[in-house]
């Protein structure tokens, strides 16, 4: 029992147990014989314990070789860190990579966000030129049809104020014809032929006259070729002096026709 333990223990102490239980195995057996057949006695063997010399070789201990378990236990938890620090380098390099991944797609993300936003801001461009060219389109169709309605316009009142104006040219003619006609009476009844007249002789006579019709020049436009004649003429005009009738005449009417009159004199008649 002693001797089968791996507890390590002295030669000595080893010998002084052996004889301590020697005796006390003799003493027990003699205490039996007393008791049933009265036996010899035993003599007592004192036992001492032995002390080696120090001189005594030691002996060598056995190398206590390690448990498998327990070596099993260190391979283990290695292996078991090993296992762990792949682990954690493999979720490590995982994560970095899951990282890149995740940055990559971001950046397409980004660059896919930044082009649509580019094409829709080109398509809003597009569409706002194509509304801007059809405003303008409409503007300069609706600026021509404005023109050709205003140059019809137009149109319509040069070619009534034309109408207007020969009417009214056509009045202010038969207006001022009609006091040519007075004056041409005024003046005949004023003018005394001379001797020398001939037919076919004729003066043309510019009068020069006020608003209040009175005469303030008269010139010989044209000569007769007959100096008798044309004082003849002048004087006629110069005798009536003034005509009253032209009070009456509207001013544009006199300005056109009457400021300068010019009359025409010949042997036959008096005519404009």
């Amino acid at each position: 029992m002693f001797f089968s333990s791996y507890v390590r223990l002295p030669v000595a102490v080893l010998v002084s147990l052996s004889l301590h239980l020697g005796i006390v195995a003799l003493l027990a057996w003699g205490w039996e014989g007393e008791t049933e057949t009265r036996k010899p006695p035993v003599q007592i063997v004192q036992a001492k314990l032995v002390q080696l010399e120090q001189t005594a070789p030691k002996q060598q201990a056995p190398k206590v070789t390690p448990k498998p378990q327990q070596q099993n236990v260190v391979d283990l938890t290695k292996k078991k860190r090993a296992e762990a620090e792949a682990e954690k380098a493999k979720q490590a390099a995982l994560k970095k990579q899951r990282e890149k991944e995740a940055k990559e797609k971001a950046e397409r993300d980004r660059k896919a966000a930044e082009k649509k936003k580019t094409e829709e801001l080109k398509a809003q461009q597009q569409a706002a030129e194509e509304r801007k060219k059809k405003a303008l389109a409409e503007e300069l169709k609706q600026l021509e049809q404005q023109r050709v309605q205003n140059q019809l316009q137009q149109e319509l009142a040069a070619a009534e104020a034309a109408e207007q104006a020969a009417f009214a040219q056509q009045q202010a003619e038969a207006t001022a014809q009609s006091y040519v006609a007075v004056i041409a009476r005024r003046v005949e009844q004023f003018w005394s032929r001379p001797p020398s007249a001939r037919k076919g002789m004729q003066c043309e006579l510019l009068i020069q006259l006020v608003p209040t019709g009175r005469v303030v020049n008269v010139t010989v436009a044209k000569s007769s070729g007959n100096a008798a004649f044309d004082r003849s003429a002048e004087q006629a005009v110069l005798k009536a002096e003034q005509f009253k009738e032209l009070r009456d005449v509207p001013s544009p009417v006199f300005e056109q026709y009457f400021r300068e009159l010019r009359l025409v004199f010949n042997p036959q008649d008096l005519r404009l």
